[in-house]
């Protein structure tokens, strides 16, 4: 679905990477300098104050992760409350051990999509399992009963999906219980951040800007627009092809209340300031862009893949497209830290702007029912489903004839989308 900057490790690179690491480093303390001279970002990546964090964790625990030498910890914040979690086996080096099995698995997979599908769960499988083990179990024996929690994923944490992680249950529909299973989970990268978003959240959600296929190299993510026009009462607004430039994207920005991105995007691992979004043209709008902007959105959606990747080289600041979207006046993301199969993520799309404008108004917990059913239901209830909805009119025939085309040579009682690759890429950022 896109093609993306891959990560820049290897043996026998360490001098040069280091050259580059520095390098990098010195542009981003520049940038970041640069942008706290602009009104209204002043606070721009500063750490937070515990009264910050205090405000933040008021209506729902914020969760702080990280692995140390000898050990990681979570924090587990409610309002002026501190829990200390250990997590004992959650090093350094076996975080960096298990981002690297990860992203080796992940390049083989971008190289031969078809040939290495299976590796490549087996892959996720292997590390959502450890994630369950080694960091999220223990969290979520103290976040236990509450509903929902944010988590402040540090360094290379922020790479992994931690929503996914699982344990096996022969109780479940699938075997398996996952961390999202428990209680919504979103992402942010400080408390300010999340403070802000909330802020953004209580805003209209009415006018949508959809961004479609620039590089006309994406035929299917036409029917992702329409789903989500569908879904937003004022008339829409789409970019198609090669009238979605720059500018012209820029501009619509500014008046619309939640943008569908269904397009490339890419992570640049070095300089993450430079990930972004494939327009038309050749060109890109990045992350340096959208923060000289004065957004006020409620939602951006980034249907494309591995833009929620955030530097690895960098990992004590969490800085990725869509958490420096926060920083640029957007209340929530959902976006991707992999790339995601066509029809499975127009499922979805579908299923999560149905469920967030008509009966979960808040846009993570809908993405989280969006990925359960998905994930659990069988071939022919997707089937069901879809011709119930074309029966009732809320789904277009063209649109349900995409998501039903590949189901109908399936078996029906299978849950071909049950894999890791087809649902759990997908993760929220912000509130």
């Amino acid at each position: 679905m896109m093609r993306a900057t891959g990560p820049c490790t290897g043996e026998g690179m360490e001098d040069s990477m280091l050259d580059r690491i520095r390098a990098a480093r010195r542009d981003l303390d520049e940038v970041i300098e640069e942008i706290r001279r602009v009104d209204g970002y002043e606070q721009f990546l500063a750490a937070p104050t515990f009264d910050d964090v205090e405000e933040a964790a008021a209506d729902q625990p914020l969760v702080y992760l990280a692995a140390a030498d000898l050990g990681g910890l979570a924090l587990v914040v409610r309002g002026d409350d501190v829990a200390h979690v250990p997590l004992p086996k959650l090093t350094e080096q076996s975080l960096h051990s298990m981002v690297d099995d990860f992203h080796q698995g992940y390049a083989a997979f971008r190289a031969d999509r078809p040939a290495q599908l299976a590796a490549w769960n087996s892959t996720l499988d292997r590390t959502t399992r450890w994630l369950w083990d080694e960091v999220m179990g223990p969290v979520l024996d103290e976040l236990r009963p509450a509903p929902a929690a944010v988590l402040v994923a540090g360094g290379l944490l922020g790479l992994l999906p931690l929503h996914a992680a699982w344990y096996e249950d022969s109780s479940a529909t699938t075997g398996r219980r996952y961390a999202l299973d428990e209680l919504t989970l979103s992402y942010t990268p400080n408390a300010r951040s999340l403070t802000a978003a909330r802020e953004l959240a209580g805003g209209p959600a009415d006018r949508l800007l959809a961004v479609v296929d620039p590089s006309a190299s994406l035929p299917s993510v036409t029917a992702e627009a329409r789903v989500a026009a569908l879904a937003l009462p004022a008339g829409p607004t789409a970019l198609t092809g090669p009238a979605a430039t720059v500018e012209q994207v820029r501009d619509a920005l500014q008046h619309v209340d939640v943008a569908h991105f269904a397009c490339h995007g890419y992570a640049n691992l070095l300089t993450p300031l430079e990930s972004g979004i494939n327009l038309a043209g050749g060109q890109a709008l990045t992350l340096r862009d959208l923060l000289s902007l004065s957004l006020r959105l409620r939602l951006v959606v980034l249907s494309a893949c591995e833009t929620s990747t955030p530097g690895t080289e960098l990992p004590d600041e969490v800085v990725s497209l869509p958490t420096g979207m926060l920083q640029a006046g957007v209340g929530g993301i959902v976006a991707s830290l992999w790339q995601v199969p066509d029809r499975p993520t127009l499922a979805l799309m579908t299923e999560f702007y149905r469920r967030w404008r008509k009966d979960e108004p808040v846009p993570a917990a809908a993405l989280r029912q969006a990925q359960q059913w998905v994930r659990d239901t069988t071939n022919e209830q997707k089937l069901q489903a879809y011709d119930d909805a074309r029966a009732a009119g809320s789904l277009p025939d063209d649109v349900a004839d995409g998501l039903s085309e590949d189901l109908l040579l399936e078996e029906p009682e299978e849950r071909s989308d049950a894999g890791l690759d087809a649902w759990a890429a997908f993760g929220f950022v912000g509130a």
